[in-house]
């Protein structure tokens, strides 16, 4: 057998698991979480696959390919991958989406090692609602993964992931029964000058957010849970507000202006500040580098004093130098003269 057979015959999998998962939601809640996590994996596997097959391997195990195509060996876990995500594929998991699958796979244990509270005789539904609630949080990271991030990878089964989606659109009817209880809720929070914007996971108006500009804070939706890191800046072209989730990209709504970390870095620095600082020595708004996502100089200071990377909204409070390379960075740069950084190989030792 072949690698793209090997391949093909993963991703189907995963998705048969998601499709049981959708139909066990429901009326079978512990059954769900089983098969969602079932597929969450072998997703996840796939992706390292598509790299290099070994990367499926466990951490400490040969990698030995009869035994690979025979499914003798065993396989990384879910926190492994996603360090192999991160460390060599290069394309990782953000923090929110490694907490929401982690939440999926601690459920996934207790079914199959103990039990869940939400399978038990005297399981209310508001316990089963906690359980579908998860997984439509889950799935919205792991569509937007396969969606986006990841697109060219599963490109050939998007029509049936996208069915997949629409499925799981059915149970925003329970939602809404949540939607409905809340609006009270919802009336006092913009009252008190909370705003409130369209949720992108369960798709009701119910997200927190703050109404401060350019800084990153937490948003989260009254509905489905959903907690993510969020900016917002005034579009350059039209003044309208501009909101990022988790990540630098985003479009105007107003001019349909769009906007990448790039983009993002150069409207959080402060530009006529940035030139006072430097006529007088102060280089504290070059841009930097992330050590979190190996973002290059996405690192923006900004007007509040704040260091925000604009790939992965991490804050920090303040850059070092790398001691080899001289660019600023997020990381400990204490041995970064003969070491260098994540974007410098620093002293060659071997050179005479």
């Amino acid at each position: 057998m072949d690698k793209k057979t090997m391949f093909d015959r993963l991703v189907e999998n995963a998705l048969d698991f998601l499709e049981k998962a959708i139909d066990e939601l429901n009326e079978h809640p512990k059954y769900s979480v089983i098969h969602f996590h079932a597929s969450l994996e072998l997703f996840i596997k796939a992706r390292l696959m598509e790299e290099h097959w070994t990367l499926v391997i466990a951490k400490g195990k040969e990698p030995d390919w009869d035994k690979f195509v025979a499914g003798d060996f065993k396989s990384v876990s879910l926190d492994e991958a996603a360090s192999r995500l991160d460390k060599v594929v290069r394309s990782g998991l953000s923090k929110r989406a490694l907490e929401e699958f982690q939440g999926v796979a601690k459920d996934r244990n207790k079914m199959i090692h103990f039990f869940h509270k939400a399978h038990s005789p005297d399981a209310d539904s508001k316990q089963k609602q906690e359980i579908i609630k998860k997984q439509l949080t889950a799935w919205y990271f792991l569509h937007t993964l396969l969606r986006e991030q990841w697109k060219n990878t599963f490109a050939p089964w998007s029509d049936r992931i996208s069915d997949i989606d629409k499925s799981l659109r059915k149970f925003h009817e329970f939602l809404k029964i949540i939607f409905d209880n809340l609006k009270d809720e919802i009336k006092n929070q913009k009252r008190v000058g909370i705003l409130i914007r369209k949720c992108p996971s369960c798709g009701f108006k119910a997200k927190k957010h703050s109404k401060d500009k350019d800084t990153v804070y937490k948003s989260e939706c009254m509905v489905c849970n959903l907690k993510n890191s969020c900016l917002q800046i005034e579009c350059e072209d039209c003044d309208s507000h501009v909101f990022f989730e988790d990540e630098g990209f985003s479009v105007c709504k107003s001019c349909k202006k769009k906007y990448e970390p790039d983009d993002l870095v150069k409207v959080l620095i402060d530009a006529g500040a940035a030139y006072t600082a430097t006529k007088d020595g102060d280089d504290s708004y070059d841009e930097g580098n992330c050590d979190y996502c190996d973002g290059y100089h996405t690192v923006a200071r900004t007007e509040n004093n704040e260091y925000i990377c604009t790939s992965c909204f991490e804050v920090f409070e303040f850059l070092e130098r790398c001691g080899w390379c001289n660019d600023p960075n997020t990381g400990d740069m204490e041995a970064s003269s003969w070491a260098g950084c994540n974007f410098c190989s620093g002293k060659d030792l071997d050179r005479d």
